[in-house]
């Protein structure tokens, strides 16, 4: 009968992988864009991550693809933490699906037939119909294998004697805590875990207090594996995975201090004490304490995320704080961290070309922003090394084109941060009253990318910015004709016409380059164009 509670435990496990990567590979670029989009605020953080969890039934699923949008810098840290406790609040709901169809109705007929029809549209259906069969089947099979473990706990019961772990002590509670967890950590889904806990419940196996201990050993059994995502990561995917663990401990401890306070609660719910269904109380205990965590920390988000932000420190430099082995590892979220980088290292290129190009400084005042050039030269170098390591499939189409124009960007303003060196050109451009009027263009377009490229929202325009640039190459052509004229008319020396039109190429390059980094960072991505 072990065996088969250990085989119904696996073919459910079975069920939940196919299940949670068939919805993943469905909603997967979807429930990137989602989190990143509808997490403005703190409320809409939490809501997002319950959403995302209930839909992927995968709080795992929904941790780590937030780990990896803060990782690339899509995700403020504060939101990030939001959508955490969103995921442990949506990570209830496999208890409610277990504890009312599973145990409740007798629906193997239906789950067989659900198993079949996913099988046969895996096989014999084409595209997102192929992809849309794993969930059918695996939902299916969650339903035979709470089925294997119903008719296995009898046996178990009595071969094992679960009651023994009494709630009654300290350590005792801390045990089955402990069970819980490991039961986690080993089956690495906390739905299967707390599947396992209600079939033993409804079978009489355990009582609901020891049930209920086990759970709230399950929420911390889920931490691991965000702590060994995050191991190699950039500090905010870091804090993330420390919010995740301090969110769960937390509420593990205040769901332990006041543990029979819950069940009382949980089982007037339900229809008193020794009246409703154990297995429906559990499943409002579980939601009930997960939903307190959230209610006592919401409030303090905040001053939550400094703390986590104080115990864990940044680290290297803050331009590539981004770029980590860790983030490589996905294609997708590792070519969003290069364009969060380029975007911020483009910010600081314009702001030091404004004062190198557009406001004449002296030559300690270049010395100093040519000094501080030298780290956005060390990002775009570090950028292009971790570039290097990264690959991506012509398909998806739109991951593969974000892929080239993050290369085609990197290269513009690596030939822009290169035209600031010292040059008399530039000194030039800098001082000369006959490029007055491309200064104050060339300035204005600088500013407004200055102010655009921090913003790092899709949705942010980059038109205004292009536009601005775009002016620059025709008032060129008026200011090259205007010089030559001088020169025909002996107004000016030859020489002195020869620098100023090496200054107006200057300014040409420099303004193209940083164009078309703005063009090839705005979304969505732009074709393959240099």
């Amino acid at each position: 009968m072990i065996i088969g509670f250990i085989g119904g435990i696996g073919v459910f496990l079975l069920g939940m992988v196919l299940m949670t990567e068939g919805l993943r590979a469905l909603a997967g670029r979807s429930l990137r864009r989602g989190l990143a989009r509808f997490t403005g605020t703190r409320l809409s953080a939490v809501v997002s991550g319950a959403v995302a969890t209930t839909l992927v039934q995968s709080s795992t699923a929904t941790t780590m693809t937030t780990i990896g949008l803060v990782a690339a810098g899509l995700l403020p840290m504060v939101n990030a933490v939001g959508v955490i406790l969103g995921a442990n609040l949506g990570t209830t709901t496999m208890a409610w699906i277990v504890a009312y169809f599973g145990l409740k109705l007798d629906i193997s007929a239906i789950a067989m037939v659900a198993v079949a029809a996913g099988a046969l549209l895996r096989l014999l259906g084409r595209g997102r119909l192929s992809t849309v069969g794993l969930p059918i089947a695996g939902f299916g099979l969650l339903f035979v294998g709470i089925g294997f473990m119903q008719g296995a706990m009898a046996g178990v019961s009595d071969a094992v004697d679960l009651g023994a772990l009494s709630t009654d002590s300290f350590g005792g509670l801390l045990l089955l805590v402990l069970i819980g967890a490991v039961m986690t950590v080993l089956m690495q889904a906390s739905g299967a875990a707390v599947a396992a806990t209600l079939t033993a419940l409804a079978a009489g196996a355990i009582g609901l207090e020891q049930a209920a201990a086990m759970v709230i050993g399950q929420n911390i059994g889920t931490t691991p594996k965000a702590l060994l995502a995050a191991l190699g990561a950039t500090a905010p995917a870091r804090r993330t995975a420390l919010a995740h663990v301090l969110f769960n401990v937390g509420t593990a401890v205040v769901a332990l201090a006041i543990l029979p306070v819950f069940l009382v609660g949980a089982a007037a719910v339900t229809g008193g004490p020794g009246e409703g269904d154990p297995a429906i109380t559990l499943a409002v205990f579980h939601s009930a304490f997960n939903l307190l965590g959230v209610v006592l920390v919401l409030p303090w988000l905040g001053t939550f995320t400094q703390l986590v932000s104080k115990l864990v420190p940044d680290r290297g430099p803050a331009l590539t704080r981004f770029l980590s082995p860790a983030v490589a590892a996905e294609p997708t979220v590792a070519v969003k961290a290069a364009r969060t980088t380029l975007l911020m290292s483009g910010a600081e290129v314009a702001d030091e070309a404004m004062l190198l190009g557009t406001r004449a400084p002296s030559a300690r005042e270049a010395q100093a922003a040519r000094l501080r050039l030298q780290r956005s030269i060390g990002a775009l170098d570090e950028t292009a090394t971790f570039l290097a390591s990264v690959r991506s499939d012509p398909e998806p189409e739109h991951a593969h084109r974000r892929h080239v124009s993050v290369l085609h960007a990197l290269d513009h303003l690596q030939g822009a941060v290169g035209l600031l060196g010292p040059s008399e050109a530039l000194d030039h451009f800098a001082r000369d009253r006959e490029m007055a009027e491309l200064r104050e263009v060339l300035a204005a377009a600088l500013s407004a990318m200055v102010v655009w490229c921090p913003v790092l929202a899709p949705e942010a325009p980059a038109d205004d910015v292009l536009e601005l640039f775009a002016s620059i190459p025709p008032l060129r052509r008026r200011t090259r004709r205007r010089v030559l004229r001088l020169v025909a008319t002996s107004d000016a020396h030859p020489d002195d016409a020869d620098v100023a039109l090496e200054a107006l190429a200057w300014v040409e390059a420099f303004s193209h380059h940083m164009m078309r980094a703005v063009h090839h960072l705005r979304e969505p991505a732009p074709g393959d164009e240099a």
